[in-house]
């Protein structure tokens, strides 16, 4: 039964059976296993763009982030990091100076072959929880995604620098798809509701009502992201506080009529969205991806936040 014809009328999209929100959720347990294995030494997207650097012995600024899918402002703060580690050197174009040229240091090149067993274990953690037989399929698919259609050949180039390339990285097409989620809900839904202020408001539609904490936690919001995201939807009058019959020392949170009427209006807008995102794969494949990363996303436990 898909999703639609198993909504209420006027209610939100069940959170488990949402593409975007499950790809937020699978990134979020990335960035967790990622924090365990590294700390705060090295990130993704340092690693992303090291690993775009061994695409040639120079590559331009430009490039680098884009093969690391990095916008320009968040490209040029990583370059930083790394050249100011000595990880990167960093040269004006002798032809163009108005472009930069980018390339390994030796310690970057010696750091690489200790990281990338490192950052392939977090790829084989993050895949732990799908059967054997689904974790290559899960990872082309993930890439059709994440780059709209068929993803950049990988390397074969003897003698390369050793790093995972980011076409079969599944960390990096969390992210890269990620951000088209982005794009489309920006394109279809507008300013109406960000996507966590309607996750937010759609595990409240699918549950009964309950406090902050555990609405947080139905949406995958921390308890900064919860509180400031109910604040905001307090003040337009979507949700509201009621006292807990059970305990009236105690606050739970409600939907308003008013967030019902927004709900019902953009609900089809974020239906679309998800389409969007999904549409390099044929449907029977967009169904099962879907199924897929909500195992990944929610590491083989009951699924949170829908009916």
């Amino acid at each position: 039964m898909s999703a639609s014809a198993a909504r209420p009328a006027g209610a939100a999209l069940p959170l488990d059976t949402t593409a975007g929100h499950l790809l937020r959720r699978a990134q979020q347990v990335h960035t967790a296993l990622w924090s365990a294995e590294f700390g705060g030494d090295l990130t993704g997207p340092q690693y992303a763009l090291l690993s775009a650097l061994t695409q040639g012995s120079v590559v331009d600024q430009g490039t680098a982030g884009r093969l690391a899918s990095l916008d320009k402002s968040t490209a040029a703060d990583v370059i930083a990091r790394l050249e100011r580690n000595d990880w990167l050197h960093r040269q004006r174009d002798t032809s163009d100076g108005r472009r930069y040229l980018l390339s390994l240091t030796a310690p970057a090149r010696a750091a690489l072959e200790y990281i990338t067993p490192k950052v392939a274990a977090v790829q084989v953690r993050l895949l732990e929880p799908l059967a054997a037989r689904d974790r290559d399929w899960f990872t082309a698919a993930l890439a059709r995604v994440a780059y709209a259609g068929e993803p950049p050949p990988v390397s074969t180039e003897p003698g390369r620098p050793r790093a995972l390339q980011m076409p079969v990285t599944p960390g990096h097409l969390l992210r890269r798809s990620e951000q088209l989620h982005g794009v489309a809900w920006a394109r279809r839904v507008g300013t109406a509701l960000t996507p966590s202020q309607y996750g937010l408001l759609s595990g409240l539609a699918w549950n009964a009502p309950v406090d902050q904490g555990t609405a947080g936690d139905l949406a995958s919001l921390d308890k900064s992201s919860t509180a400031d995201i109910i604040a905001r939807l307090l003040r337009r009058g979507l949700v509201a506080r009621i006292p807990d019959d059970r305990d009236r020392r105690r606050k739970l949170v409600v939907l308003t009529d008013r967030a019902r009427s927004v709900l019902e209006e953009i609900t089809p807008a974020v239906e679309l969205v998800q389409r969007d995102l999904v549409a390099p794969l044929p449907e029977a494949d967009a169904t099962r991806l879907v199924d897929l990363l909500r195992i990944v996303a929610y590491r083989g436990r009951p699924d949170r936040g829908s009916a």
